[in-house]
């Protein structure tokens, strides 16, 4: 009965086909449940209608004729199915399948930040963006072949019953042994599939990563290439070993059913022949057809046994699938009470705020800490102390376990969360690039003429990559999709993402080492533009480097979730804290 309940994923899956391709739906429905049986029954009955016009003694032409309108029928239907086939099919099927891709990535930005730290989450949303369109499409066509072999059934059914019901009796009881020993094939192949999804995912997580350019140095450069291979070399091991299994499991029953189908016809034609000994050949015509009848019969049946084996397999796919897009969020989808956005510059109040990743022993309790509007924080400490945790918060990206998070003196989780982030401007150290053009990858944020990106570009020392796209704001920075594209160096990729903050005024910004990728020097000139936009909003830089907070109007240090000391970058030097003992290391490590 479990099994049985898990069919409820193919109405999940057919769904999107009738949203995006009604056209589709309905060709393909008249083409496999209306045309396909009416040329299947035409076709059993040709034999019949030319073998009576033979022995009734009608004129050759006659004979010719009749023999030439049922092949009409069929030609004409034959044609009007590759016709509409090419037409509809072909172009609905692309945009159906992209229409699901769409709402595979729709579904992903509008789910909420704290998913992403679910491996098996990340493996649900790959999976649906693989193979969402595909058992869609497959599922329904399963359904509307059911229809076309039931709509088959029922009319080769009727031919016989209403001519040689004995034929009807041999017909059922062939029927009978075959879901015999089709059943236990069935089950067989359904357990399959469920026993071979583990093994899947992790050929496919293995192939996933080689994909991935940023892997591609680690499993080059370390034995983790070679762990990751002997991994793929056992799971696939694994997976012959579970098909031999299957296969030497049903291996029994391909015996018996490769004899049930020639001996039933030769039981339905040693009928008819009996008949025609006797003498009665007025009948062989209907015995012809009865013969072809019986025979479309048996092959109906045998694809609506394959269905149920198919279809099984299918749920387990709309399963996985359909769990993706179960994932419940509350904090990305619209909120059509939630207050606007404010304009401005903003204050920023962390206010007895706790805060736990799930599976994770790291936590934030009672934590406070204010900045005044205007105001420019640095936020320090040793890695994991959870000083971006706390730029993730302000980003809503989490919501807070107690306590609040407040910008302007309200709740963060009462403005629109999305125009809310179009006012918060960020940077992070881990800068992603987008294989689009300079243009788009400078207005993220807000649009902007060609005037004020050169501006831009020229205030940030980005001139070396407007140099390599020769002076066109419109070169992909990427060569991932053309060999023209322009690769950046890891300075000019952090640049760039700072630049993008230069296009538009925001209420805060929220710098994560924004600068870790330059040198020295080069980062001492880009704190001193950093340092003079700040000026137009109120800053909160996460940073390792101290060096580059010296001028921001207080420090934080923060360690295991919880503020140790705070003041000025004298204060705290003269304090002689941690806060100096790291200023000190780091200032050691740059002298040698």
């Amino acid at each position: 009965m479990k099994k049985f309940k898990k069919l409820r994923y193919i109405p999940f899956l057919i769904k999107p086909i009738w949203k995006h391709g009604k056209v589709y739906v309905l060709t393909f429905l008249l083409m496999q449940a209306v045309l396909n049986p009416i040329a299947s029954t035409v076709s059993v009955l040709l034999p019949k209608a030319a073998i009576d016009s033979v022995t009734n003694g009608s004129p050759p032409a006659r004979t010719l004729a009749t023999i030439g309108v049922y092949t009409a029928i069929i030609l004409g239907i034959s044609v009007l199915s590759q016709i509409l086939s090419f037409v509809v099919q072909n172009v609905a099927q692309t945009k159906i399948s992209l229409a699901l891709q769409l709402e595979v990535n729709e579904k992903a930005i509008a789910t909420d930040f704290k998913y992403y730290d679910n491996p098996e989450f990340f493996t649900q949303f790959t999976y649906a963006q693989q193979y969402y369109a595909s058992y869609a499409n497959s599922a329904f066509m399963q359904v509307v072949q059911l229809i076309s072999d039931v709509t088959s059934i029922l009319a080769m059914g009727a031919i016989i019953a209403s001519a040689e019901r004995t034929l009807i009796l041999i017909s059922a009881a062939f029927v009978v042994l075959t879901v015999i020993m089709r059943l236990p094939q069935t089950k067989a192949s359904v357990d399959l599939s469920e026993k071979l999804t583990g093994q899947i995912r992790f050929v496919n997580y293995v192939s996933r990563s080689l994909q991935q350019k940023e892997n591609a140095a680690e499993l080059r450069s370390s034995g983790a290439g070679a762990k990751m291979l002997n991994a793929y070399k056992n799971t696939t091991g694994k997976y012959i070993d579970i098909l031999v299994s299957y296969y030497k499991k049903i291996s029994k029953f391909y015996l018996p059913q490769s004899i049930v189908s020639p001996l039933q016809g030769s039981i339905i034609l040693a009928y008819i022949v009996l008949f025609i000994i006797k003498g009665d050949t007025s009948k062989i015509g209907l015995y012809a057809s009865l013969t072809a009848a019986t025979s479309m019969l048996t092959a109906n049946l045998s694809q609506l046994f394959m269905f149920v084996t198919e279809i099984f397999q299918i749920t387990l796919q709309g399963e996985k699938i359909s769990k993706f897009f179960e994932a419940e969020s509350t904090i990305e989808p619209p909120d059509p009470n939630a207050v606007p956005a404010p304009d401005g510059i903003y204050s920023v109040e962390f206010s007895d705020m706790s805060f736990g990743y799930e599976n994770s022993i790291f936590g934030i309790k009672d934590f406070n800490l204010t900045v005044q509007p205007g105001q420019r924080v640095a936020i320090v400490g040793e890695n994991g102390a959870g000083k971006s945790t706390l730029t993730k918060l302000l980003l809503r990206l989490y919501d807070v376990a107690g306590g609040a998070v407040l910008i302007n003196g309200r709740d963060i989780r009462d403005y629109d969360v999305h125009a809310l982030r179009r006012h918060i401007g960020i940077a992070y150290q881990d800068v992603r690039i987008l294989a689009m053009s300079l243009r788009d990858n400078l207005t993220v944020y807000n649009d902007a003429t060609d005037e004020e990106l050169l501006r831009v570009i020229d205030r940030l020392g980005l001139q070396s990559v407007l140099e390599k796209a020769g002076g066109n704001l419109d070169v992909q920075i990427s060569r991932e999709f053309t060999e023209d594209g322009v690769v950046l160096s890891g300075g000019e990729a952090q640049r760039v993402a700072l630049a993008r903050l230069f296009t538009g005024t925001f209420g805060l910004l929220l710098l994560d080492e924004p600068s870790s990728a330059l040198d020295p020097l080069a980062e001492y000139n880009l704190m001193q533009v950093i340092l003079d936009k700040s000026n137009t909003a109120t800053t909160i830089m996460i940073a390792h480097r101290l060096s580059t907070v010296r001028n921001f109007d207080i420090i934080y240090h923060v360690e295991n979730g919880e503020i140790i000391e705070s003041g000025t970058h004298d204060e705290l030097i003269a304090a002689q804290g941690k806060y100096y003992e790291m200023f000190t290391r780091q200032g050691e490590n740059y002298n040698n």
